[in-house]
């Protein structure tokens, strides 16, 4: 009986580590995604729109190799994480310059909590997609 006590409270105990980490794992991660845009001049609401997991693919295809581009005008390069999974954040620009009859988007991107690349932009089909170091298209 003791055993069986143990074993569960171990359980629970393992279960509530792995929450906390989760947690507050991801909450550091996002707030270095929040401060890196506030480095650039960007203020941001402090929560995430949208959190996902992504995959930077193995190789490139010419959509990769075009935004890996616009990495490097930021001091970005994604070719050292090819084939590895990462996070992109979403967080609503309140700060963008100009005038749009759009929300304007930062999305950051970490891989092993390291942020490795990121952009500003909309989502309409006239909008626009630049880097994180620059303040207008």
């Amino acid at each position: 009986m003791k055993k069986q006590v143990s074993v569960i409270l171990c359980i629970v105990l393992s279960i509530s580590v792995f929450c906390i980490f989760t947690v507050y794992g991801n909450s550091s991660e996002k707030e270095k995604c929040v401060e890196l845009l506030n480095s650039l001049g960007w203020q941001v609401e402090k929560a995430p729109t949208d959190t996902q997991k992504i995959l930077i693919p193995a190789i490139f295809d010419n959509v990769y190799q075009n935004y890996n581009e616009l990495q490097k005008t930021s001091g970005f390069d994604l070719s050292p994480y090819c084939g590895k999974s990462g996070t992109r954040y979403t967080f609503i620009v309140t700060n963008y310059p100009l005038d749009t009859d759009e929300t304007v988007y930062a999305n950051v991107i970490t891989v092993d909590g390291k942020v490795i690349g990121g952009d500003i932009m909309t989502v309409s089909l006239s909008g626009f997609m630049h880097g994180l170091k620059e303040h207008t298209p």
